[in-house]
């Protein structure tokens, strides 16, 4: 909702009026009651190379692509079993399926490394 929809929304329902004063009212509140710490200038540079000084285990890196691969492979291979259509097509439709519902995981997994 835009700045402009917003106020004109507020101005027309109470509710949400009143609703946003109460909100606005207990920013302030604590605004007033709880002070940030002062963190020093080079605060985050240094915990950022803290974090990485720390050693990762190597599985820990590659358990969710182990985890998913072989969860695919045994869902593949249960539709394999069980489903009533020729394996070659269970194969040729779950292993594209598997690719990429893999380069999802790696690409989320990618994004939230980089926050």
């Amino acid at each position: 909702m835009t700045s402009g929809r917003l106020e004109r929304h507020l101005i027309a329902c109470p509710n949400c009026a009143e609703f946003g004063e109460l909100l606005n009212a207990l920013d302030l509140q604590l605004k007033d009651a709880i002070t940030a710490p002062r963190l020093s200038p080079g605060f985050r540079a240094a915990l950022q190379t803290r974090i990485a000084r720390q050693p990762r285990g190597l599985w820990m890196h590659w358990l969710p692509d182990v985890v998913h691969l072989a969860g695919s492979g045994v869902a593949i291979l249960w539709c394999v079993v069980l489903l009533p259509f020729p394996a070659s097509a269970v194969l040729w439709i779950g292993a594209p399926i598997a690719a990429i519902s893999y380069s999802f995981q790696a690409l989320l997994f990618s994004s939230l490394e980089e926050l």
